[in-house]
């Protein structure tokens, strides 16, 4: 199932037309039918919008996989205030310290000498013709290509 039908079949659970969505998304309703019709697929942030209108979770939007259990809410507002603050006491823990001796095997580094490479260079030589050969082969191809039209012909 594609995402396009995944959101096909939850606009229809939602009754929700294609115009409402989109203007619950702040999209056109063209945007929300190329999504429909997988020529298109919604970004990051609209697709986050589109689970929340739709009443599911992202993943499920995006990959088709259900989540079990319960979806955690949505916060609209944050608490922007706090009036008062209450102290707990703090609960001591002791922990008791085992000494355990520890054995690390250090490696010694291996020293490796490496020859260097013999760098020869490469003389490339450009063979450059005669246009004069060019010509002569040309001509000579013409004269064969006649006599040999002429015999086959």
């Amino acid at each position: 199932m594609s995402i396009g039908e995944r959101i096909i079949s939850l606009r229809k659970e939602q009754n929700i037309s294609q115009g409402q969505l989109a203007q619950a998304l702040n999209v056109t309703r063209q945007a929300v039918s190329k999504w429909e019709n997988d020529q298109a697929a919604p970004d990051t942030i609209k697709l986050i919008q589109l689970a929340e209108v739709l009443d599911t979770d992202v993943e499920y939007l995006a990959t088709g996989r259900k989540t079990y259990g319960r979806r955690p809410p949505v916060v609209i507002k944050t608490v922007e205030t706090v009036e008062k603050i209450v102290e707990k006491p703090v609960v001591q823990v002791v922990e008791k310290l085992v000494e355990k001796r520890v054995v690390q095997y250090v490696e010694q580094p291996v020293v490796r000498y490496v020859e260097k490479p013999i760098i020869k260079r490469v003389e490339r030589v450009k063979y450059v013709r005669n246009p004069v050969e060019f010509a002569i082969a040309a001509v000579i191809a013409f004269v064969l290509g006649i006599i040999f039209g002429r015999i086959i012909f």
